[in-house]
């Protein structure tokens, strides 16, 4: 099993859009899928269970705070054939408290999961704290979308710096597959500047493919973007979001 994590500490950058659609891409190319919703929001979990006759909150083992102990035997639910689901909720707050070596309960949950799922994807929260570190920790993989408003791209630096630490201190293996630029605006003089400014600066670092500014990206949910699009504007998203699904697969294995 494949662990691929998104972060950033700012709210708002399309981490969990993302997640959504890998998942989403995932399901379609015949892959086992876990998703992890490591933010005690719980907005990934919501559109995934959205699907379910009922979409509440089951009394069973698989919310996401039960990764980090070993007192109960974490169980994800299967939402479908090809998908299961730890969910946010508002427990994971208390695991914010914790020491960061609970993160070791989760990798070895996970490590058990192995050889029933072939890709993990993990949503973490907007703000730099153990669960975003815990997402980092247990991934092979990590992606930082980013907005093109200053303090998301300023953040960039010192999130890289703690990748960057996760990855001398508690998980070498963790590789950096790129910034994802969200939002774009292509009709901005601020955006392009600063899209071409973030390129200089981080080179091959920032991927190839980006995600405009669209609403039907934003309003994508319960189904991803190039499902049923209505419009010109929303098969240029579908045809964006799927260029950044592929980019990711590839650059992960699949």
């Amino acid at each position: 099993m494949k662990k691929f994590s998104v972060a950033n500490q700012k709210g708002g950058v399309g981490k969990t859009t993302v997640v959504r659609h890998l998942a989403h891409s995932a399901i379609e190319r015949g892959l086992r899928t876990l998703v992890i919703d490591l933010d005690p929001q719980g907005n990934l979990t919501r559109s995934v269970r959205a699907t379910l006759p009922d979409p509440s909150m089951p009394a069973d083992r698989s919310g996401a705070h039960l990764l980090f102990q070993t007192k109960v035997a974490p169980i994800p639910q299967k939402i479908n054939e090809n998908l299961s689901l730890f969910a946010g909720n508002r427990d994971l707050t208390a695991v914010l408290e914790w020491p960061i070596d609970c993160v070791e309960h989760a990798r070895a949950h996970l490590a058990s999961l192995d050889d029933q799922f072939d890709i993990c994807l993990i949503d973490t929260p907007p703000t730099m704290c153990n669960l975003l570190f815990a997402g980092m920790i247990c991934a092979d993989y990590l992606a930082m979308p980013c907005d093109l408003d200053e303090d998301a791209t300023t953040g960039l630096l010192d999130l890289a710096d703690q990748a960057e630490r996760i990855r001398e201190h508690f998980n070498p293996a963790l590789q950096l597959v790129g910034v994802l630029l969200n939002k774009v605006n292509s009709r901005r003089a601020y955006d392009q500047a600063e899209r071409i400014a973030l390129r200089n600066q981080w080179g091959d670092v920032i991927l190839d493919a980006e995600l405009q500014e669209r609403s039907a990206t934003k309003l994508a949910k319960k189904a991803p973007v190039w499902r049923n699009p209505r419009g010109d504007s929303d098969r240029r998203a579908a045809r964006e979001m799927r260029a950044v699904c592929e980019a990711i697969f590839t650059k992960i294995g699949f």
